[in-house]
């Protein structure tokens, strides 16, 4: 008598690995997940680029303002003012050099003194923005 393999150790024999269909879909899923991740991780770059950007705004704002009052009340003539070592021997207002002046897409920053509601100088920072279509303004509006 001739013993013959039931269906169960045919099945098993038989199945040894994954289908390609199976590792298709396997593959296709790993890579909408990692589109979704890249997506989320790109924004998340951007939104922290532009947080720094308003930083270093802010400091370039706090640079003018300590300018203005080191120089018995005149402001910078421009940006690199406050990144150059002053005659005396004095540090820069700003550390950094050239990098402390540009936004973090090497944009420009560019400054100017304005009036207030209240009839008091103030100073306005501006720069492009990321995709250069408009502009970042320190004190936000």
């Amino acid at each position: 008598m001739i013993a013959r393999p039931t269906s169960r150790r045919l099945a098993a024999h038989h199945r040894a690995g994954f289908t390609l269909v199976e590792v298709l879909v396997v593959v296709a899923i790993l890579v909408i997940l990692a589109s979704l991740a890249t997506f989320a991780t790109m924004r998340v770059m951007g939104e922290a680029r532009e947080k720094e950007c308003y930083l270093k705004m802010q400091k370039v704002e706090q640079a003018c303002k300590q300018y203005y009052t080191v120089n018995d009340g005149n402001w910078p003539n421009s940006l690199e003012d406050l990144i150059i070592q002053s005659p005396d021997g004095k540090p820069p207002l700003l550390e950094g050099g050239p990098y402390a002046i540009t936004s973090p897409w090497n944009s420009p920053f560019t400054f100017q003194v304005v009036q207030d509601n209240y009839g008091s100088p103030r100073v306005l920072i501006e720069t492009q923005n990321q995709a250069g279509t408009g502009m970042l303004q320190w004190p936000q509006k």
